[in-house]
Order: C-alpha cells, then structure tokens, then sequence
C-alpha cells in the first residue's frame, strides 16, 4: 500500500480534490502513518492559524447611555488604554513576524517535516529547499526554548522561539542543516531531518 505523502499536508489544508477525499480517508482508515502525517498536519496549520491575530469585532450600535454609567466607562477606558496599547503593539509585531514568513512560504519552493517531540509538544519546521530561511513552528514547548540546527559535528543556536501561543521562529539564510531542534536548557523537547 502506498503512502500519501504531500497528499497528507493537503487534505488537512482541505486542498484535495472531493473524488480523492473518499481515496485518502480510505487509506487513513488502514495505514497509522499517514494518520499521523494527517494528524500532525493539521495541528500545524492549526498553530499557524492560531498566530494570526483575531479578527477585530464589530463596532456596537450606539446607545443611548446613563450620564453615570458613560463615565464608569470612561474610566475604564483610561485604565485600559496603556494594556491595549501594549496588547495591540504586541499583536503588531507578531502579524509582520507573521506577514515575513507567509511571504517567504508563498514565494519560494519549500519542505517540511515533522519534529519528533516529547509528550505535549508538537513541533514542524517549513524550510526553502534551497536554505534561504526556515520557520519554526511549536505548541506546548518550553518558555525560553531555542531552535538548534545542525551541519554535520557543527550546532548553531538559531534564536529563541517567540513566547506566544503557539511558539513560532522564522530565521533567514540559516543554510542547510542535517538536523533542526528545539532545545530547553540541556534537554532536547523535539528534532527532526529536513529533506532537501
């Protein structure tokens, strides 16, 4: 029996054709492995969703407010503005960390591969086949964990994995590497070989 290969990465993205659903859940019914992939697919598309910032809610109608209760929420108002401010400067920086890394995804051929990790942590690395960047993606890792990569005897420490939910790393020119970790202190959380 043959396996799915990319085939796996696309029906979790809903990107297969409907006639091949039937095929591949067919298949997922029988071969553990491509279960996995499956599985291990979609909660990476999951964690790269979950990074994009929410969607702002709609304005409220306007009201016609108590004097007493438009200035409670003036003064709420004035006591949230300095958290929202940093809140939304945070959520700033996460979505051009995000935008960076969609428009290298986007622009260039790319492989992946699953991390192999301890309980509690899913992890996969998306790399340009030619070297030029590699972005790191990770659930349930660490704080302060730190994404590793290894060239043979060589390991380079290739940055802090950003401390959101989910935990992510896009490093440009880190070149091509035998071995991508995410390590936290001396334990490694999770490793994996990309195929160039």
């Amino acid at each position: 029996m043959e396996h799915l290969n990319d085939d796996a990465e696309l029906y979790a993205l809903g990107l297969t054709e409907r006639d091949r659903d039937a095929e591949i859940e067919a298949h997922l019914a029988e071969c553990a492995a491509c279960r996995e992939r499956v599985v291990a697919a979609e909660a990476a598309a999951a964690s790269l969703a979950a990074a994009l910032p929410p969607v702002p809610a709609a304005a409220p109608r306007r009201a016609s407010w108590w004097p007493g209760l438009a200035t409670a929420a003036a003064v709420l108002f004035a006591f949230t503005t300095a958290y929202e401010g940093s809140a939304a400067h945070a959520a700033s920086a996460q979505m051009q960390r995000t935008d960076v890394a969609l428009t290298a995804l986007a622009s260039s051929h790319f492989g992946h591969t699953t991390l192999t990790s301890e309980p509690g942590v899913i992890a996969k690395a998306i790399y340009a086949r030619d070297g030029a960047w590699c972005y790191v993606v990770a659930s349930g890792a660490p704080r302060g964990a730190h994404v590793m990569m290894r060239r043979g005897a060589t390991a380079r420490d290739m940055g802090a994995l950003d401390p959101g939910a989910p935990a992510t790393l896009f490093v440009k020119n880190p070149g091509k590497g035998d071995e991508i970790g995410i390590v936290a202190g001396d334990r490694v959380v999770a490793h994996g070989r990309p195929a160039y």
